[in-house]
This record gives structure tokens, C-alpha cells and sequence, in this order.
């Protein structure tokens, strides 16, 4: 906001609503696309010049997204882009390269730097060009074996074997397989790869004497595994402890604890709140996104589905530009967005577009044209509060749909840039073969079908409900030294839209924090909260790092309202201007106390009336200061849940106490912000000390 301040000074902005417009504007374009990268802000600046004012002011005043798609492909200089697959593809020679480095780096016991050499192998290799692809596999499961990775190591087996590995080398990776499987305790599984691995040598290209060898060997192995009993294998667990939602689940909400509700006013629109008393500490929503996109600087690291980092990527069929975990992750992301996406993803990187367009597109994606088809009569209905009757269903559409768009509030100019966004989509669907098979050799500016002016609104209205719902997905990183807590930083990881975490309103001073795991977002709260408070998070400005006025700027140019939270309208200082000392709370309204004064141990509420005994209070805060002092030794000694434990109790303690702001009670809570956090998805490994 730099530059806008430098501009707001000089004049550029007179009266609160052109400070408005100005901000608006200021922000808009940079959720839909750089200014510095990629060809789409030059395209846009070439079909500006072919429009007047006078058509931007009719276009904002449309009755709706079909008419303005409608219109903004009547405009015949759009069509001039061209639209076509552009991605990084396979490579035989590549592949081969990276293979054999990988060869070298095993033979060196280089494990780590194997791994990656395979798994670029794997990714570049072609999927019908030979045996490249299962070759790269297979040496990957041997330094996965090497690594103890078992489970990765029998991932790449099996789809090695799928993908036609040679049959004069099967017994190799059946044996490695039976090896996994006895790693793990798994006898009866250990013994039919082993004996697969025995019939397989039949294929072998050994002499006899390596032949006899390997018949010997895989005879004692099949023996090992016999009056074996298989042990229970260990569940898969959450990376993050107390993920269970507080109270059980809401019947109206099912991603949110029951006593998490729902409000609705005019002000605020529709908000959660809670219904009773909650402690510090508790999980109150946990939910998967309706929607994700990962940044394309995290394809490498990260699986494009779920989030989780990658040991052994699983690559795409035809294109290189994304990575999974596994193989159930690329099966969903192929048969649902991936399939249409693609062959275009590079075309979406280099024109400069931004995450949030990259969200729109996939909010379609990753669904069919007939699922909008059938789903089109019910676009029509208007947004009802969930309740009892009609509870909220966070994987349904309309749950995205009916987000706050604020068209209300948008120009001519903003929905023309938009609109102009939505058409590159449709043209990347048309392309990809979304509505059925695409005449590359057509006229690009034939007119639009019923179902392509469908989907063209849609994704006008989805590049309007993204720019305010979607949430960053982040994961945190050791700054200096494995679990060290006092140093860490959060890493942007992608974008998302969680619909039930949206009826969260912001607050400078906020109630919740958050943490990942994956893509699954996890709210906790880190207050005490009290029937009908707001459970509020923090859309990024927080009053303890910023002044109310830059807060109120940042709020109004990305989420084009005025912030009313305590802190804004009581004007609470920054953290370094807080004064030490304390404000105590009365115990009957809450309110602040006076001073006390002279030797009287009770202090009368101005407010209420009622009497609070502040020699009590300062004895319990006193006490609480020692849970607070253990808690920091906790944290400094990287005891994660200890340290939460004690922060906890003392948020909950000196909250019932004291009146916000209270230096020592904010610098608790912001710890506990950061420990709440390390929760979650950790993005790389620890730094060595």
C-alpha cells in the first residue's frame, strides 16, 4: 500500500467514496492478474482501448452475469487470442538422463540425492513410449527401500508392474516387494511375492548359477514367512492432535462444532457465533475445501491435490507440470479437474493470471457439463440461513454459489475485466474438449451455446465469490532448528475456498486461529469465548502489528469494508505502545474497573454497580504469571502441547481478569497463534543446528 498512500497524499482521492472507488479498483485488478508478468494485462490493455466510458457504464448497470458474458463476447477484438495446449511434456531422453544420475547416486549410497534423480525420471518419463516409465520406478523403489520407505517403495512397485515392466527383470521388484512386506510384518503378503518372485525367474535372463542362487534365496524366504502371524497394521493418523470438533459436530453445520451457530443482519450478513461458553483451546471447525489450487512454485514439493508433501511423486499421464502423493490422489484429480486442465497449464502460468482465477477455472473443472446442466434450475433459488430443517451442506454448489459477491458494489470497469477473464476460461474449456469435440481449424468468435453461455456466467460469478471467500492454504517451517517454535515462518502453499469457515467475519483482535493439515483447515479458538460471541478470525491486518488506519486502508481495498471490531473502535495501540499496566475486569458485567485506590481491597464497578475484590484478583494473576512463565520455557524448549496447555489456562485465567489490551495476555495469545499453527503441515525439512 505504499504507492497508494504516496498517491492518497497528493490528492488523487478526495471524499470517502472516491478513497473507496480508489481502493476498490487498487486492489481488483491484482486478484485477476500481474501487471509485470504475462501476457493477459497487455491483452486487456489492447481491448481497452477498443471500448468507450459510456460502454463500461452500461455494461456495470446489466442485470446480470449472462447478459455481461453475452455481451463481452460480441466483442470481436477478444477473439484475436489465441487460445491453445501449452504444456511441459513427457521426455524419453530426459527421463533416461535423470535415471541414470539416479544410478550413480545409489552406487555412490547417495540415497537422498537418488531419490530425486528417480522421481524426475519418473516425471518426465513418457507412459507409451517403451519402458522408460516403469525402469524409473522400479530403480525408485529400490532407494525407497534404502530410505525405509515402504510404503512408497510398494506404491512404485505396483505401478511398475502395471506399466509393463520387463519380465526378464519381474523377479527383481517382486522380491523387493516380498522385503517391503516382511519390513512390515505382513507374512502372508511377504510369502505370495515371494513365491511370485520364484515363478517369475522362469523369465529371468540369468545364467545358472545366478539362477540357482535366487531359486536358494527366495526357497529360505518363502520358508521365513511360514507360521508367521500378521501383525495389525497401524491406522494412518492426522498429523495434528486434537482435531476432533468440540462438542461433537453441529447438526446445521457439520464442519463445525454444535456449538458453533449461525446469525444474519444487514451489517455483517451471514456470521458465526457461539452458543454457550467456550475454553481456550477448542477446535470449533474442520473442514476440507470445496475448491483448491496449488501455487505452481509448490507443484514440486507438494501433491496437487491433497497438499501433503511429497516423498515419491506420482506424475500425470501426459503432462509434467503436477505432482501426487499417491496414486488414489492422481485417479481424483484426473477423473475430476485434471482432465481439462492439463494440456493448458502452462498457457494459464505464462499469461500472468492470477490464483484466484486459477480457483475460478478449477470450481468448474472439477465438475462435468452435465452436472450444470442438471443443476441449472436450482441456480435461481435464493440462499437460505442453514437450520435444523434445512442444514448447511459445504460440498454442494450452491454453498459456493451463494457466497458474498458484493456485485452490488462493482463497476463497469470490474466486471469488464472480469468478464474479459471468464471468456479466456470458456475458451480454455471449448479447447479442452469440455463441451464436446473442438474445430481448431472454426472461427474462434462463433457464437456461444446454451451451454457454454451457462458456463461462461458461472465462471464470471465464481471470479466474483473467489476474489472475498478464498483462503490461503499455508504450512510453517523451522526457522532455526527443529521444533523451535520462538523461530517460525508460515509458507504460502495455495488457495482454497472452505464454505463453512467463510461465515467466519474478520477482527483485528481475533478469536481463532489456524492450522493445515493438507488442505483440511483446522480452527481453534484462542480465547475464552462467551454466548454470542463472533467467532471472528483475522483476514491479515491485526491490531497488535498495525495501526488502525493502515488496517482500515488494507480492509477496504481487499475486502471493500470498514472494520468495526473493538479494536478499531476503541483505537487499541500496538503491542510496543501498550502500557503495562493492567485493567481489571468486573466480575459481574465485565466491564473495566476504576483504579483502585488507597487500601480498600474492593473496587466499585461504575458501570453495575457491584463490588470486585482486586486484592483476589491481582493474587490469581500473580498466580497465573507462573503458568504463563512455564508455558515460554515450554515453548523455548520445543515441548509444542505442554507450551499450548499452559497458555491455554492462562489466556482462560487473565481473560476473566483483565480488560483487553493487555500486553502480557495479547504476547500469550500470538504464541499460541504460532504453537496452534506447527499443528499442522510442516513445508520443509527442519534446518540442522
Amino acid at each position: 500500500m505504499a504507492g497508494g498512500n504516496e498517491e492518497l497524499r497528493n490528492g488523487v482521492s478526495n471524499g470517502m467514496d472516491d478513497l473507496e472507488e480508489y481502493l476498490h479498483r487498487l486492489c481488483s485488478e491484482v486478484t485477476l492478474w500481474s501487471t509485470k508478468e504475462g501476457f493477459f494485462s497487455h491483452f486487456v490493455e489492447q481491448i481497452s482501448a477498443h471500448v468507450s466510458e459510456q460502454f463500461l457504464e452500461k455494461f456495470g448497470k446489466m442485470k446480470d452475469d449472462d447478459e455481461r458474458f453475452r455481451k463481452i463476447w460480441e466483442v470481436k477484438p477478444i477473439h484475436t487470442l489465441k487460445v491453445t495446449s501449452f504444456f511441459k511434456q513427457k521426455s524419453r531422453e530426459v527421463s533416461e538422463k535423470r535415471r541414470n544420475d539416479g544410478n550413480k547416486a545409489f552406487q555412490d549410497k547417495k540415497y537422498q540425492q537418488a531419490l530425486i534423480a528417480y522421481s524426475q525420471a519418473v516425471m518426465r518419463a513418457p507412459h507409451h513410449d517403451g519402458d522408460t516409465y516403469s525402469l524409473a520406478l522400479a530403480n525408485r523403489s529400490a532407494v525407497l527401500y534404502h530410505l525405509e520407505q515402504y510404503r512408497h517403495c510398494l506404491t512404485d512397485i505396483d505401478l511398475a508392474l502395471k506399466a509393463d515392466y520387463p519380465p526378464s527383470l519381474t523377479y527383481k521388484v517382486l522380491d523387493r516387494r516380498g522385503q517391503c512386506l516382511l519390513k512390515l510384518r505382513q507374512y502372508r503378503a511377504a510369502f505370495e511375492a515371494f513365491k511370485e518372485a520364484a515363478q517369475a525367474l522362469s523369465a529371468a535372463d540369468l545364467n545358472e548359477k545366478k539362477l540357482t542362487v535366487w531359486e536358494k534365496d527366495l526357497a529360505k524366504k518363502i520358508d521365513m514367512c511360514h507360521g508367521k502371524e500378521d501383525e495389525n497394521e497401524e491406522k494412518s493418523t492426522s498429523q495434528s492432535p486434537s482435531a476432533n470438533l468440540f462438542c461433537g459436530p453441529s447438526r446445521v453445520l457439520p464442519n463445525a462444532s454444535s456449538v458453533v451457530t449461525l446469525q444474519e443482519s444487514k451489517d455483517e450478513g451471514r456470521y458465526a457465533v457461539v452458543n454457550r461458553r467456550v475454553p481456550t483451546g477448542q477446535v470449533l471447525m474442520a473442514e476440507r475445501p470445496y475448491a483448491s489450487v496449488l501455487m505452481e512454485n509448490k507443484s514440486g514439493f507438494h501433491c496437487t491435490h491433497c497438499y501433503l508433501r511429497l516423498v515419491a511423486p506420482v506424475p500425470c499421464e501426459w503432462c509434467c507440470g503436477v505432482a501426487f502423493c499417491s496414486p488414489k490422489c492422481r485417479d481424483l484429480a484426473v477423473s475430476s479437474y485434471h482432465r481439462w486442465e492439463c494440456r493448458f497449464l502452462d498457457l494459464m502460468i505464462g499469461s500472468g493470471v492470477s490464483l484466484n482465477v486459477s480457483l475460478a477455472l478449477r470450481v468448474a473443472a472439477q465438475h462435468d457439463l452435465l452436472f450444470f446442466q442438471k443443476l441449472q434450475d436450482r441456480l435461481s433459488q435464493p440462499a437460505v440461513l442453514p437450520s435444523t430443517t434445512s442444514p448447511h451442506r459445504p460440498e454442494d454448489y450452491l454453498s459456493f454459489y451463494h457466497m458474498a459477491g458484493l456485485e452490488e458494489h462493482r463497476s463497469g470497469r470490474d466486471f469488464f475485466h472480469r468478464a474479459l477473464i471468464a471468456a479466456f476460461l470458456l475458451k480454455i474449456l471449448q479447447r479442452a474438449h469440455y463441451f464436446g469435440k473442438w474445430d481448431d481449424e472454426g472461427p474462434p468468435d462463433k457464437p456461444l451455446t446454451e451451454d457454454e453461455a451457462l458456463l461462461g456466467r458461472l465462471l464470471l460469478r465464481h471470479l466474483q465469490v473467489s476474489q472475498f471467500n478464498a483462503h490461503e492454504i499455508s504450512g510453517m517451517t523451522f526457522m532455526s532448528g527443529e521444533n523451535n517454535y520462538v523461530a517460525t515462518k508460515s509458507v504460502f502453499l495455495g488457495l482454497a475456498v472452505y464454505p463453512t469457515v467463510a461465515f467466519c467475519n474478520h477482527s483485528c483482535f481475533p478469536a481463532v486461529a489456524r492450522f493445515f493439515d493438507g488442505d483440511k483447515m483446522v480452527i481453534v479458538n484462542l480465547r475464552p469465548l462467551s454466548p454470542g460471541d463472533a467467532v471472528a478470525e483475522n483476514y491479515g491486518p491485526i491490531f497488535t502489528h498495525m495501526p488502525r488506519q493502515e488496517r482500515q486502508r488494507k480492509l477496504l481495498s481487499r475486502y471493500w469494508f470498514r472494520c468495526r471490531c473493538e479494536a478499531c473502535e476503541q483505537d487499541w495501540p500496538m503491542y510496543e505502545m501498550m502500557p503495562e499496566r493492567r485493567m481489571l475486569r468486573c466480575q459481574t458485567c465485565g466491564t473495566a474497573l476504576p483504579v483502585r485506590t488507597g487500601n480498600k481491597s474492593h473496587v466499585k464497578c461504575t458501570q453495575c454497580g457491584s463490588s470486585t475484590n482486586a486484592v483476589d484478583a491481582c493474587k490469581a494473576l500473580d498466580k497465573a504469571q507462573k503458568v504463563f512463565d512455564s508455558a515460554r520455557e515450554h515453548m523455548d524448549e520445543g515441548r509444542r502441547e505442554e507450551a499450548i496447555r499452559d497458555f491455554n489456562r492462562y489466556v482462560d485465567t487473565v481473560s476473566g481478569l483483565v480488560v483487553p489490551p493487555h500486553k502480557e495476555l495479547h504476547l500469550a495469545m500470538q504464541s499460541l497463534r504460532h504453537l496452534v499453527a506447527c499443528r499442522g503441515t510442516i513445508v520443509t525439512a527442519p534446518a540442522k543446528k
